[in-house]
């Protein structure tokens, strides 16, 4: 339950120190090096974590880092700005709100960096230090001590205060009094003596995940700055449990999901805090007597390909799985994106050579082909160390997006990509909310987890990241199906307890190529249901939409909802036929068969011409509206919105229509001529299509049934599933997965003659072939993984 306040302020490990040359610069003639290398063990690990926060060696000249010094002396002139004779500051009032006990140690940390910093203005300024120990010491004394009971939230008092604090006293630590540096120490073990154990509402509980990490370093410093080895011990062995896969709730799973707060995927914002602590723990520890040495640590190399990786392009950490952090104003796809190209950078040094090239290479990517900013611009001295040395490595080639489809089941997302292109699905269940809210964070999101579609191509990498979540229509979102009924902020329970009843999300992967997605909808806080599909192939996405159903206010299938920024007049082309590109055109176009939007994509519609509500306009938000910490300037972006109309309480509606990403209208035009898709079912118990040209069909069947007509092999499952055939040859591969979690086993027969041998999972039994092929796959893992078979002739 993390506050607005971003917690990866927090700089890189001490790989990035390595990577600049590791040897770090005495502050100032009148500062002593705390980074000082020689001595004893203690003195080592503190000059280590010293060096991950100041940089290291680097070449203050140097114009790269030039912002980043910048900016340390803005922030330092901010904080000295505020505080008062007491060394407290004015506007952060302590003794009722814990975000202000945060706040305070992060000006102070500021304050402190910029003292030991060089190349700053106040590099070692005695004016400097003595506001800093004032500010310790009315912090400590007005609220961060141990006799205080917490207060507010208990994430500033056992995360988010201690990890600024111990920072502070690593940074100032030959500056510090014994006295100072016992009460810090007394003050974090009071608030933070487990690192194992929280006290969200007061109430303790098991930390998990990113907060077992934060907490671990929290214990880890304190520890060295006393050197008190049981103290770097207990912190070392708590990490052994993020290490491991879970079955339900916060963690890592074996599909590569990551879920915090029981029902979030959230991979791009706890994920990445856990990932960015743990790399920068185990290469702090790395050689030490307590290097961490857990087999298990391998799950962690593995999540950076499994996890990390596929959720994000061209250096955008994916919006559907940063849960209420897309409403932040100061942290978008983007600079999560460069957080995940630094943590695996600083985690590399912990892998084999091979490994590490490979994960050097995909940074190196995502860098090159992002067009939306600097990223040295705006990180901080060690950070912009660590792409430097990247940069400087001419053994490094930049790798491509590479061309998969990615199946999250545990968490209810699915990633398909292309060249040049990808496109993500959120879905909710049971398992995973509709949306997260919680701390004034993401209040219009009711909608994310109804079908939302993100589609991201080379050619706009700002889509989401330009004030996309503050301006965009909070009821059309693409892709989804919804009642437009109008909802509350932050509407139903916070911190991912809104989530529907059913259960039917996720679907079947082929070889990592093909996917069948299949989602049972819910509506949020409304009584509307629909049966939504996605079939995902090579160069387009088939959409169907059926039993679409209840709801009091009208209910839309939003097709497209795409942000034109501020200036875009995209042409749009409704069967050929150009529109008019000024803002506040609208019309409800009957009989229409294809659209194509220029520079975006080009839609055709399968199931007949269609009545099409097409819309530009320019729309107006302020990030506060989303987000209480926000703020309230007003921004505009322009949106080109493409919908199917179902009316108010409609009855069993349906859709069907193909989304080409990157397509010129020629090609959809073409494509809308001879679709080469035949639609075999379209209705609440299956949706299913077959692909001629590719050999595959594909289904969910939303209960026990058969998928034949129209050329495809008939299939025959006994419970609900989703299912994918490819016929190749002398060969045919049948992938069935259970989106629902809840079958133990599924039988399948497949009408095809001839096959005699086959290959199968360990999960799938043949049990006979001849005229027809029958198998079992025992799904009692409940985790909605593909099983495959593939037969031969």
């Amino acid at each position: 339950m993390t506050p607005q306040l971003n917690r990866r302020t927090f700089l890189v490990a001490s790989v990035a120190a390595a990577a600049a040359g590791a040897l770090v610069a005495p502050p100032a003639a009148d500062a002593a090096p705390a980074s000082d290398s020689s001595g004893d063990e203690f003195d080592r690990l503190r000059a280590s974590w010293y060096a991950a926060t100041t940089g290291g060696d680097v070449d203050p000249t140097d114009p790269d880092y030039a912002a980043a010094l910048a900016a340390i002396d803005s922030a330092v002139d901010a904080a000295l700005s505020t505080q008062d004779s007491t060394g407290g500051f004015t506007d952060l009032p302590l003794g009722s709100n814990s975000a202000h006990v945060t706040s305070a140690y992060r000006r102070l940390h500021a304050m402190a960096t910029g003292y030991v910093t060089p190349g700053t203005a106040k590099h070692g300024d005695a004016a400097l230090l003595a506001g800093i120990t004032a500010g310790l010491a009315a912090v400590h004394d007005g609220a961060y001590n141990d006799a205080q009971a917490m207060y507010g939230n208990w994430w500033d008092w056992q995360i988010g205060a201690p990890k600024l604090l111990n920072d502070v006293a690593v940074l100032l630590y030959d500056q510090l009094t014994a006295d100072r540096l016992a009460q810090t120490v007394a003050a974090v073990d009071h608030f933070v003596p487990d690192p194992t154990k929280m006290a969200p509402g007061g109430n303790e509980t098991t930390s998990t995940g990113a907060n077992r990490v934060d907490e671990c370093q929290v214990v880890l410093i304190r520890g060295i700055l006393d050197r008190n080895a049981d103290k770097i011990t207990q912190a070392r062995d708590a990490l052994s449990a993020v290490f491991g896969y879970v079955d339900s709730g916060d963690g890592f799973y074996r599909d590569g999901s990551f879920v915090q707060h029981t029902h979030v995927a959230y991979t791009g914002t706890y994920g990445l805090v856990l990932l960015g602590g743990m790399a920068k723990l185990l290469s702090l520890l790395a050689g030490s007597t307590w290097e961490v040495t857990d087999p298990n640590r391998q799950i962690l190399f593995d999540a950076v390909e499994r996890t990390y990786a596929p959720v994000v392009f061209d250096d955008q950490m994916m919006d559907s799985v940063r849960g209420r952090a897309v409403s932040r104003y100061s942290e978008s796809e983007h600079t999560d994106g460069h957080t995940a190209v630094l943590d695996i950078l600083t985690l590399a040094p912990s892998v084999d050579a091979s490994t590490a090239a490979r994960w050097q290479a995909r940074c190196a990517g995502w860098l090159d082909r992002d067009h939306f900013d600097n990223p040295l611009a705006t990180m901080s001295v060690p950070q912009i160390a660590l792409i430097k040395a990247l940069r400087a490595d001419g053994t490094v080639a930049p790798a491509p997006e590479p061309v998969r489809h990615d199946l999250f089941a545990q968490m209810d997302r699915a990633v398909h990509r292309r060249d040049g292109w990808c496109y993500t699905i959120a879905m909710a269940s049971e398992r995973i909310c509709y949306y997260e809210h919680g701390n004034g964070e993401n209040l219009h999101g009711w909608h994310q987890g109804e079908g939302m579609g993100y589609l991201y191509d080379h050619a706009d990498d700002a889509q989401f990241t330009d004030a996309f979540w503050p301006t965009v229509d909070p009821y059309r979102l693409p892709g989804t199906t919804v009642d437009t009924a109008p909802l509350a902020d932050g509407a139903g329970p916070a911190w991912g307890g809104a989530t529907p009843s059913t259960s039917y999300a996720g679907g079947a992967v082929l070889d990592g190529t093909y996917a069948v997605v299949g989602q049972d909808v819910a509506g949020f806080q409304s009584t509307m249901t629909a049966r939504k599909s996605w079939f995902c192939l090579d160069e387009y996405v088939v959409a169907l939409g059926a039993g679409i159903s209840g709801g009091t206010a009208a209910v839309q299938t939003i097709v497209e909802n795409r942000n034109l920024h501020t200036d875009g007049t995209n042409t749009l082309l409704l069967d050929g036929s150009a529109q008019p590109s000024r803002q506040g055109w609208s019309t409800v176009a009957d009989g229409v068969r294809w659209a194509h939007l220029a520079g975006v994509a080009g839609y055709v519609f399968l199931d007949g011409p269609v009545s099409l509500s097409a819309k530009r306009e320019e729309r107006t938000g302020r990030w506060r509206d989303i987000n209480a910490g926000g703020p309230t300037d007003p921004i505009t972006r322009r949106y080109l919105t493409l919908w199917l109309d179902h009316g108010t309480g409609p009855s069993d509606s349906r859709y069907a229509y193909l989304l080409l990403p990157g397509a010129s209208a020629a090609r959809t035009s073409r494509v809308a001529a001879q679709p080469g898709i035949l639609v075999l079912a379209n209705d609440t118990g299956a949706q299913a299509i077959r692909v001629p040209r590719l050999g595959i069909t594909a289904a969910n069947l939303y209960r026990p049934g058969t998928v034949r007509g129209q050329g495809a092999l008939p299939t025959t499952v006994d419970g609900p599933a989703a299912v994918l055939l490819r016929q190749a040859a002398d060969a045919l591969t049948v992938v069935v997965a259970d989106p629902t979690h809840r079958s133990d086993r599924l039988t399948v027969r497949v009408v095809a003659a001839g096959y005699t041998a086959w290959r199968a999972d360990d999960s799938v039994t043949v049990t006979s072939t001849g005229r027809a092929l029958t198998f079992r796959v025992d799904t009692s893992a409940h985790d909605g993984a593909s099983h495959a078979v593939t037969f031969h002739r």
